[in-house]
């Protein structure tokens, strides 16, 4: 696959001229342009080729609506020149280009081989026309000058109709990891000015680590954790502090939640099918780099073919497209509510050392029409970015009422496993481990515990301590859902018979029904006794 740079360079070698960038970070993405431009200045003095301006001898030009338009670089650079030559021709002063549709009007007048910025355009499609035809009528002239326009938006924001067909479009990636290394060392020379313990370089296998914790974040916040987690004193980059940081700035992201937990599969008793799963596929030379989990994920989507204003099918259609096209392994955990279908994710996550990253789509909703698929275009992008394309996206259901046909089938790799009550061991071993998480006496009888889930037996064991009491009294305060809602619960353990995988073992799931109980009845007698 062409990297960015490449796809910039060759669509300026035959005068694209309007290239539409979905960007994170829009100075990050003006950097990238000028490395695009110095490599490829380079390459042709190294095999003598004809000279091709680097980024330095190139009229390079911004417009955001606080500036203006103004040339970037030192002063009298060549951008700076040519808006100079533009603004005379045009009969209009540089100050007056803070209006958009003003500047594009200028910038008609453009003499050769210009590379203008435009930030944020996005902001004044739907409000202003005259920014929509003013960057169309760029089109012809720019393309018969070398001329070239980049209008620089959001990940998820998407181009007026009347524009799609002139309008290359290109994704500029979140920072790369070679790109987080320059900064990370950067980060080291400049501390170093000020700070003799900063002077010496992290060992490769150090700044392998570093890298993991910053992968997923555009390059400003990236270098800004990697200042702030420096030790001036000792010259450490604190690694765990590097995961924090982007623990918080991922979190912020409407949508996602990020959590690095410390729970392993040793504070999971039972489901030992799923967990060989687990195992294999995490050990395995395809092994997911972020675990991603959707809870209740047939709530998330219901309501996809009947929502009047068709933004849950849009969704939905985009959350297909996204799984198929990157490849995510999907696997569905359904089963009796409490069942360890989300702690067991969580297991997963902490023992393997993997990010687990919470997906909301119902958070990602706006009140704005199309906003919601913006924002989970961006976060679809976060998830890429930071598992390096490895993703396990692991949901849950408490049933299979409301999830689309299309959408279960995405759950063919990964699976679709049942997760039933445990059996009696199952629960002696749960209850040891919560025995011992809430530092109770390990030494008292356990109460009978038939028809519960790994939740009522937290919940007992949760109660006792607040309570202050016995595990046996604690247990009277325990209504399990086996038996609140049994007719519930044993049509779905029947629904489920040998059309899942079963959590509990290797297999398919069996119903078992629950033994009959024995009704004695009185003795009907008949005829009539005389005395």
């Amino acid at each position: 696959m062409k990297t960015f740079q490449q796809l910039f360079v060759e669509a300026r070698a035959i005068s694209t001229p309007i290239v539409g960038i979905h960007t994170f970070d829009p100075t990050s993405t003006i950097n990238a342009v000028k490395r695009a431009l110095d490599a490829k200045s380079a390459a042709n003095v190294k095999s003598k080729l004809p000279d091709y301006a680097d980024a330095a001898n190139t009229p390079l030009i911004t417009w955001d609506c606080m500036h203006g338009l103004r040339g970037i670089g030192e002063e009298n650079n060549p951008g700076s020149k040519a808006l100079m030559g533009m603004s005379k021709l045009a009969g209009v002063e540089l100050a007056a280009s803070i209006d958009l549709a003003l500047a594009l009007g200028i910038l008609e007048f453009a003499a050769e081989d210009c590379i203008v910025f435009l930030h944020n355009p996005q902001l004044y499609w739907d409000t202003d026309p005259k920014v929509v035809q003013g960057i169309w009528n760029l089109r012809d002239g720019f393309k018969a000058g070398g001329n070239m326009l980049i209008p620089m938006f959001g990940i998820g924001d998407e181009l007026p109709a009347i524009l799609q067909q002139d309008v290359l479009v290109l994704d500029d990636p979140l920072t790369t990891r070679e790109e987080l290394e320059k900064i990370i060392l950067n980060t080291y020379v400049d501390a170093a000015k000020e700070h003799k313990a900063c002077k010496k370089t992290p060992e490769s296998a150090f700044l392998k680590s570093a890298i993991d914790a910053l992968v997923g974040l555009p390059a400003f916040p990236a270098e800004s954790s990697a200042a702030l987690c420096l030790d001036k004193a000792t010259g450490i980059l604190d690694i765990e502090e590097l995961w924090m940081r982007k623990r918080d700035i991922v979190s912020e992201r409407r949508g996602l939640t990020f959590v690095q937990p410390k729970e392993t599969l040793a504070d999971m008793y039972g489901n030992e099918g799923f967990a060989s799963f687990a195992r294999r596929y995490m050990e395995g030379p395809c092994a997911p780099n972020v675990i991603l989990r959707v809870d209740e994920i047939q709530r998330q989507f219901s309501g996809s073919e009947t929502d009047s204003s068709g933004s849950t099918g849009k969704q939905l259609g985009e959350f297909l497209t996204w799984v198929e096209d990157h490849k995510v392994v999907c696997t569905l955990l359904v089963g009796v509510p409490g069942s360890s279908k989300s702690w067991s994710s969580i297991c997963i996550a902490g023992h393997y050392h993997k990010p687990l990253i919470k997906y909301d789509l119902a958070a990602m909703e706006d009140k704005l029409v199309g906003e919601g698929g913006k924002i989970q275009r961006e976060n679809e992008r976060v998830v890429e970015s930071i598992s390096d394309g490895k993703i396990w996206l692991i949901a849950t259901a408490n049933k299979l009422d409301g999830i689309p046909a299309e959408l279960l089938s995405r759950f063919a790799i990964g699976g679709i496993f049942f997760f039933d009550v445990p059996d009696d061991k199952e629960k002696v071993g749960i209850m040891k481990l919560k025995i011992a998480a809430y530092n109770l006496s390990a030494d008292q009888p356990l109460p009978d515990m038939d028809g519960w889930t790994g939740r009522d037996i937290n919940n007992c064991a949760c109660k006792a301590q607040f309570l202050g009491c016995s595990l046996v009294d604690s247990a009277k305060f325990i209504l399990p859902l086996m038996k609140s809602h049994h007719e519930d619960m044993d049509r779905l353990r029947q629904n489920a018979h040998d059309r899942f995988l079963s959590a509990a073992h290797e297999g398919t799931y069996q119903y078992t029904p629950p033994p009959a109980k024995t009704v004695v009845h009185a003795p009907v007698t008949t005829g009539r006794k005389i005395r």
